[in-house]
């Protein structure tokens, strides 16, 4: 059975049941928080035309996006679609036609996906098998480590890096302090102006990383939901924040998804008791796990220079295992255009 199931923002706003029903698809198979109905809302709030489409054993939120120039459109599902179960060539070829029967009347030049299913041999053989086309680099990353944190304190530190140990005892030996912020609290707009400085001026500027505009972290730390909540750590020495993060809590998980620091305290230490202090609140919340969101190995398509090799260093020193998704595959609608568009972008980059 086809279903197409577009939903304007009203009706997602009004519809609890629905709400309620989506989140506890998304959760109870193990999706990401980016499929979650909140982070559509946020999305959709911040000007993202989204998508949702269910079949009987899947479901998949996409948003709309204009591609510069040739001023044609695609739609793109982040981790997802979200299966129950395996999502064998019978369930994938449901989600196709689904999905492409709708998009073609909407006239979209393609649609992309990228499930959050690690190891996924079988379902990357039956993803070419159904037209799709996998990417040459990633939208979020394919690769990422995750840290089992239902571990005892101890046992989480005796699993780090040495090094790692010893640079949180000197952070806190130096004075630097941790503090929690969430978008209700009096001085919200204080530290958050403060991680803005450190995104814009700080990493952003010094690594030549692109960043959001400062409304889209505003409005992601404003979301408030029972399953969802995007919280704000920051680093203080000497009255100064130097460096600074965005979590995001979801059902069991922790996501360490946006940060900053200030170069010229580097020999403080203060991303490491910074993380730490991120990883024991996500243990009081109740997760089980803590994602770092992102790092490169011997899998990665895109490699995203020497900047990313140190950041994999920096999440791998406080331990965990390696997990490999399978990636960013694109559903070609209009065969020239995909061409042309996927051409440029191998000249691009």
């Amino acid at each position: 059975k086809k279903i197409d199931l577009r939903f304007m923002i009203q009706d997602l706003r009004t519809n609890q049941n629905n709400k309620e029903s989506w989140n506890n698809f998304v959760l109870a198979n193990q999706g990401s928080f980016l499929q979650s109905f909140e982070w559509g809302e946020f999305q959709e709030n911040f000007g993202r035309q989204a998508f949702r489409f269910s079949g009987q054993d899947w479901q998949a939120r996409f948003f709309e996006f204009t591609i510069p120039v040739i001023n044609k459109k695609y739609w793109y599902c982040p981790r997802g679609p979200v299966f129950a179960g395996q999502p064998n060539a019978e369930r994938l070829k449901n989600f196709v036609s689904t999905v492409s029967e709708a998009a073609k009347k909407e006239k979209i030049l393609f649609f992309r996906i990228s499930p959050q299913i690690a190891n996924g041999e079988s379902l990357i053989a039956n993803l070419k098998e159904a037209g799709f086309k996998k990417l040459n680099y990633d939208v979020e990353p394919s690769q990422t480590q995750i840290l089992d944190i239902s571990k005892t304190e101890e046992e989480l530190l005796a699993q780090m890096h040495e090094k790692w140990r010893y640079n949180i005892r000197l952070a806190v030996k130096k004075g630097v302090t941790v503090k929690m912020i969430s978008a209700d609290d009096s001085d919200f707009e204080k530290y958050f102006e403060e991680f803005y400085r450190l995104v814009a001026d700080g990493t952003a500027a010094r690594q030549d990383i692109r960043h959001h505009p400062k409304e889209y972290y505003r409005k992601q730390l404003q979301i408030k939901s029972d399953v969802l909540r995007l919280v704000l750590f920051a680093a203080e020495y000497e009255n100064k924040v130097i460096a600074a993060n965005i979590v995001v809590f979801f059902d069991k998980t922790a996501i360490y998804l946006h940060g900053a620091t200030d170069n010229n305290y580097r020999s403080i230490m203060a991303p490491h008791l910074l993380q730490w202090e991120q990883i024991k609140e996500a243990k009081k919340r109740g997760c089980a796990q803590y994602d770092f969101w992102g790092i490169v190995n011997e899998q990665t398509v895109d490699k995203r220079g020497k900047t990313w090799t140190g950041f994999t260093r920096f999440k791998k020193g406080f331990g965990g295992q390696e997990v490999n998704y399978v990636g960013c595959w694109d559903y070609p609608l209009d065969k020239f255009w995909c061409f042309v568009y996927r051409l440029a972008q191998r000249i691009r980059r």
